[in-house]
């Protein structure tokens, strides 16, 4: 598993949301990564300052991060009903809603204004 990291505005670690590998890739391959320009900020990672690369989640950022994540729900959304059909096995039920459960997460940790920085990388 790899990390996102939010930080809040006094720049202390505030969320992690842990990604699979896959969707990590798939993230830095997609509209997701272009969005907002990465600046080194100190920031505070188990109360020691660190260096990161991190966007901020001002008014736009923040929008057009939603708007990727939600559009990517929506699809991922059809694309598992598609592929679950009428009764699916537990443990195919658990793999289909995967990417779905990851999104989410990044969803509501982006949109929680609470968060102010994000660190992609």
């Amino acid at each position: 598993m790899l990390d996102l990291t939010l930080y809040s505005q006094d720049k202390e670690e505030a969320e992690v949301v842990e990604v699979s590998a896959e969707f990590y890739e798939w993230l830095a391959k997609s509209e997701f990564s272009k969005i907002g320009k990465s600046r080194k900020k100190e920031m505070k990672s188990d109360g020691e300052p660190v260096k990161v690369s991190v966007i901020e989640l001002g008014v736009i950022n923040r929008r057009k991060l939603s708007k990727f994540l939600r559009d990517a729900i929506v699809q991922e959304d059809d694309e598992m009903l598609n592929r679950l059909g009428n009764s699916p096995s537990t443990q195919e039920f658990q793999d289909a809603t995967a990417k779905l459960i990851m999104l989410q997460n990044l969803r509501k940790s982006i949109e929680n204004e609470h968060y102010k920085y994000l660190q992609r990388a």
